[in-house]
């Protein structure tokens, strides 16, 4: 369910999809632990330490990415992140990694996940719009995913819900050709 990425546009998205329809229950950061699982996975300081309230406060930030992703427009998108980066009370620091230049969020690791997640949100709609953010073709599939193919055609949020839809779309064909 959870990978291993420094990416902080990759943080948002599994975040944001830690809530799944297609699984029952829908909700995927079912307890500390398994928060814990996922803090440490993607390297973002030391578990062990969390609560129940972290649990909540971090479920609220993903709710929170998910509207973005499903917000009307563009500026609605915006407004819900920048409310999610202002809540934050991580601070941004520049540091040098692997040769290059990185902003690194200090303070509570609910306020760094909320500021990494938000923030970097913000970035792919200052670069490359909002139009990159999607939700999922594949119904009943909610996930959300950030398009970063060149000619902006994602549709799906993984290989595996466009197979399933694929396969779906092929049967329906055939079963209509054969009436």
């Amino acid at each position: 369910m959870f990978q291993r990425s420094d990416d902080p546009v990759e943080l948002a998205v599994s975040l944001a999809n830690t809530w799944d329809t297609l699984e029952d229950p829908p909700e995927l950061l079912k307890d500390v632990e398994t928060l814990e699982r996922f803090v440490q996975r993607r390297s973002l300081g030391a578990a062990g330490r969390l609560t129940a309230r972290d649990l909540a406060a971090v479920r609220a930030i993903r709710n929170r990415l998910r509207e973005a992703f499903a917000a009307p427009d563009e500026a609605a998108a915006v407004e819900i992140l920048n409310d999610v980066l202002y809540a934050s009370r991580a601070n941004a620091q520049l540091e040098r990694a692997d040769g290059a230049w990185h902003f690194r969020y200090v303070g509570m690791l609910v306020d760094v996940i909320a500021a990494a997640a938000a923030s970097s949100l913000l970035e792919t709609i200052r670069v490359d719009g909002w139009d990159r953010f999607g939700i999922c073709d594949a119904a009943p599939c909610c996930c959300v995913f950030v398009d970063r193919s060149r000619n902006r055609s994602r549709r799906f949020c993984s290989e595996l819900c466009a197979n399933r839809h694929a396969q779906a779309s092929h049967r329906l064909r055939t079963r209509q050709s054969r009436r």
